[in-house]
């Protein structure tokens, strides 16, 4: 299995925020070390204001300071919140820095193994991506004091190095990690930490909170880099803060899993194992109910339970080494697999040995606090939980349950961690929040793709937190935070079946009519194209020239400056979406004295030219759309049904296919009232419409007593998409409009009105 990536809109602005604070910087090739940053202090900080102001964030009044690194050294904080794809971004931003400045040494400076081993397979799960990307990709090592022929490569190797290193392998009072502070016969009387300040390195801290002492701060400045850069959900000290995702943000745009909380009251005399038991049996179930709702769609589900003692799930005194809490899983996950309905579920749980089916991860779990036996399953549970991510996702992969003490707490994560059982107690703010993190990663499937449409992507991705009353209590704290408003009860959702107007013939009618498939075709002329925007750059294109102010006393001179040379062409394309070739033939063809101005300032003109090419493309597509309905037909109600809180619930509907709604209430009660209206009913969130802009995902479809039926869509959806949608139903016959209050009004004849079919170009 390989994860699949794609360019992120939220990432990439993320990467901009870094990059731009560096505006203005003179590129210079790569070499033994990073070239020396240029911008004096007060354009530096005028760029990291105009990126803060830029994202809403509050304005620095100077450049922070820190001891990590010494005075007059960059030091930018990056929030996003857990799950986000932090790692990504700092690999992206690695390479931008490069792309646009030349620098190519670089180091990420980690606080714990299970970080570490995340990032170094990040770096690797995404070389390919990056190579197609950049036509390179980064060369990464873990520092090894044993390994100094690493650090050799690191300075003299061509292109983007960097080294990984944790925290104690510069901090530590331990004779091997003093190593790189000592002058080694091996290392031809060098000191490694020379080496590596010689550079000039950028340093990345992934997880600051975790290395914020006096001791590892003074060590980082060892380093001597040229700026430090921080990525953290949860900063405890800040800086030049220059970008934030926070957890409002990231659940509002749809980037990371719901929650719903599964607390347990208890009185305060119940016995702790009592307790626990009963955790770790709603654990097994939720996650049972949820592997059993995505079984067929081939994701796999994996579950994470958080104990307080390693002992609770090793104990090494024991014949088979199973604790109390490993125990416990075991009687009550074959009681629940026995209690499983009879079916192809049922026989695919009873293919999987128990034992095989959960596996622990513990930091220090060793009698002599080291890893003694290659073959023991303690070092496959290692090598499966951190270094390889791929294989724990794949269906054939017997493994769904992990028990972690702390050592999952921060950096560790996987995408398809469901359910959550917190078999501890915290105080820790910091931690509870990491903790919860471990599962808010977007799920993919066996193909590494991830599950991310807007459509459907909270009602497949929900995060299961079985905890008790007190860390509940936390987790209504954090979806507050996440605007997620009340905790939902886990108990309290229900199913809804459908009714009987699901069955009358004027709605199966409707869905008959709208289950054709359709294949979209754009019909443009290339020249035609071409010459729209040459005109339109002709017309529309300005770039001011870069300038230099030179002030000496009152008199200020300003001198033009020119800008670096890049691959025009190939940013043009890339933002475009158009082939170098008709790129190419844009620029040929514009006026002289306009592709002059490339000079003024590259970057600019680039993405100018990139603007205005795209407003000349998307009127094109439009004009030349057309679609071509297919023999296929889709199913669209299947058995796939809504679960909603009926607390919440509206009265009881007399002509949905459902007895009841929670959205879009007023709409509801049109239709309703309206004597012409049979039975109607939202539309799925896999009912998508193609179109070159991205799927479209209309919002009801209702059956009129003439036979007739209207597609209601989202009224604050892009105009150019609602021009699409109207001609992929006019292509099926099916009238069509925008959600609104008359929207499914007749004319004054009494018939339905019926959009015109599209003209076909």
């Amino acid at each position: 299995m390989r994860l699949q990536f794609k360019v992120q809109a939220y990432q990439t602005e993320a990467v901009a925020a870094v990059v731009d604070c560096f505006a203005g910087q003179p590129r210079r090739d790569p070499s033994d070390r990073n070239a020396p940053l240029r911008l004096d202090p007060e354009r530096l900080l005028a760029n990291i204001r105009a990126v803060q102001r830029r994202a809403g964030l509050p304005l620095s009044t100077a450049p922070a300071r820190s001891d990590a690194a010494p005075d007059g050294t960059p030091n930018l904080d990056v929030e996003m919140e857990t799950g986000t794809g932090k790692t990504y971004v700092y690999i992206k931003t690695i390479m931008e820095l490069n792309r646009r400045y030349g620098w190519a040494k670089f180091i990420v400076v980690v606080p714990g193994v299970a970080i570490r081993e995340g990032v170094r397979r990040s770096f690797e799960v995404t070389g390919e991506h990056f190579r197609q990307a950049y036509g390179t990709r980064p060369r990464h090592f873990v520092y090894d004091s044993a390994e100094l022929h690493e650090l050799e490569r690191f300075r003299d190797g061509a292109g983007v190095q960097v080294m990984i290193i944790n925290v104690q392998a510069f901090n530590s009072a331990a004779r091997d990690n003093r190593r790189i502070y000592d002058e080694l016969d091996a290392f031809r009387s060098r000191r490694p930490i020379d080496v590596i300040s010689a550079a000039r390195p950028v340093v990345i801290i992934d997880e600051p909170q975790r290395i914020g002492s006096a001791r590892s701060l003074a060590s980082l400045s060892r380093f001597d880099p040229l700026m430090v850069l921080r990525y953290s959900a949860t900063h405890r000290v800040t800086h030049d803060l220059v970008h934030r995702l926070d957890a409002r943000e990231a659940y509002r745009e749809r980037l990371v899993k719901k929650i719903t909380v599964i607390g347990l009251e208890s009185p305060s005399s119940a016995p702790v194992t009592a307790i626990r038991r009963v955790q770790i049996r709603e654990v097994i179930r939720a996650h049972l109910d949820k592997e059993r709702e995505l079984w067929g769609r081939g994701i796999k589900v994996l579950s994470l339970l958080f104990i307080d003692r390693v002992s609770r799930y090793r104990d090494y005194s024991a014949d088979d080494e199973l604790g109390e809490y490993a125990r416990i899983f075991v009687e009550e996950y074959e009681d629940l697999v026995r209690a499983e309905p009879d079916g192809d579920y049922r026989r695919h749980l009873a293919s999987i040995p128990v034992e095989r089916t959960h596996q622990g991860y513990f930091a220090i779990d060793r009698r002599t606090r080291c890893w003694v036996d290659p073959t023991s399953t303690d070092i496959d549970a290692y090598s499966l939980i951190l270094r390889d991510r791929e294989r724990l996702l794949s269906p054939e992969e017997p493994v769904r349950f992990i028990f972690s003490h702390s050592a999952l707490r921060e950096g560790w994560d996987n995408p398809n961690v469901f359910v959550m059982g917190m078999l501890k107690s915290s105080d820790n703010t910091v931690s509870r929040r990491q903790e919860v993190g471990r599962g808010l990663r977007l799920a993919v499937d066996r193909n590494g793709e991830r599950m991310d449409d807007p459509a459907v992507v909270h009602e497949i991705n929900e995060l299961t937190v079985v905890t008790d009353e007190s860390y509940a209590s936390f987790v209504a704290g954090l979806q507050k935070e996440a605007g997620f408003g009340a905790v939902t009860d886990g108990r309290r959702l229900t199913r809804l079946a459908r009714n009987a107007n699901f069955h009358r013939p004027e709605f199966q009618a409707a869905v008959e009519r709208i289950s054709r498939r359709a294949v979209y075709r754009v019909d443009f002329d290339s020249a035609e194209l071409i010459a729209r925007c040459v005109a339109a750059l002709d017309a529309s294109l300005r770039v001011d020239p870069l300038r230099i102010e030179v002030q000496a006393g009152q008199q200020v001179r300003t001198y033009p400056i020119c800008g670096d040379a890049r691959d025009l062409i190939g940013e043009i394309a890339e933002a475009t979406g158009l082939t170098r070739h008709t790129v190419g033939a844009v620029l040929t063809g514009v006026d002289p004295s306009i592709f002059g101005l490339y000079r003024n300032d590259p970057a600019r003109f680039a993405e100018a030219t990139a603007i205005l090419i795209n407003r000349e493309k998307s009127a094109l597509v439009l004009q030349g759309l057309s679609y071509d309905v297919l023999p296929a037909r889709r199913a669209i109600f299947t058995d796939v049904r809504p679960r909603i809180d009926l607390t919440h619930a509206g009265p009881r509907l007399a002509k949905n296919i459902y007895d009841h709604a929670t959205n879009d209430l007023a709409l509801v009660h049109e239709l309703e009232t309206r004597a012409d209206v049979v039975v109607y009913a939202r539309l799925p969130g896999d009912y998508a419409i193609p179109t070159p802009l991205g799927d479209y995902h209309p919002g009801w479809l209702v059956a009129l007593d003439d036979g007739c039926t209207v597609i209601a869509g989202d009224e604050n959806t892009d105009p150019a998409r609602i021009e699409c949608a109207k001609r992929f139903f006019a292509a099926l016959g099916v009238p069509f409009s925008v959600a609104a209050p008359r929207a499914v009004s007749r004319s004054a004849d009494g018939r339905t009105p019926r959009p015109r079919a599209g003209t076909r170009r």
